[in-house]
């Protein structure tokens, strides 16, 4: 399903380097936020850094945010998911109301000992974008009233 080049589209290229503060310390890297709406479940992210050490792990986070109309912020949290150094991770967001209804943000949040930092972020654009949480609950609705259906003719033959 996830195995045709041209069903990809890269959406994020971006590279940080953490700023030296009035101390002569590293400051944390600030959180990547790429002005790129998405509205497609599916997403693959690859991160590396020059700078990790060979044991690191654990990259930070990367949130999925909606806009929402009401509030100061302007956007609301959907889901997040942790970031991996140097592998790619292939994410399918189930928060989604529908495919290509709903549109998107996504901000990285780097672990704050990282000194660089390479976010790459592509989204799946094929139309094999799977079941949605809603597809899932209508599904799940319509086989439990098959299920009651089943069990109230079971009952009825039985008395």
């Amino acid at each position: 399903m996830y195995d045709i080049a041209s069903e990809w589209k890269q959406i994020v290229n971006v590279s940080r380097t953490a700023q030296i503060g009035d101390n002569g310390k590293p400051r944390p890297i600030e959180p990547i936020e790429p002005d790129v709406v998405l509205t497609h479940n599916t997403i693959a992210i690859y991160l590396t850094s020059n700078t990790a050490n060979p044991n690191w792990y654990k990259a930070g986070y990367l949130y999925q945010a909606f806009p929402v109309p009401f509030g100061t912020a302007g956007a609301a949290q959907g889901e997040q998911l942790r970031v991996i150094l140097n592998r790619y991770i292939i994410h399918r967001f189930t928060t989604f109301p529908s495919v290509g209804d709903t549109k998107y943000l996504l901000s990285y949040s780097p672990e704050s000992y990282y000194r660089d930092v390479k976010l790459q972020v592509w989204e799946y654009i094929g139309t094999s974008q799977g079941a949605t949480l809603d597809t899932l609950e209508k599904q799940n609705k319509a086989t439990l009233s098959k299920v009651t259906a089943i069990q109230q003719a079971l009952n009825r033959a039985i008395q």
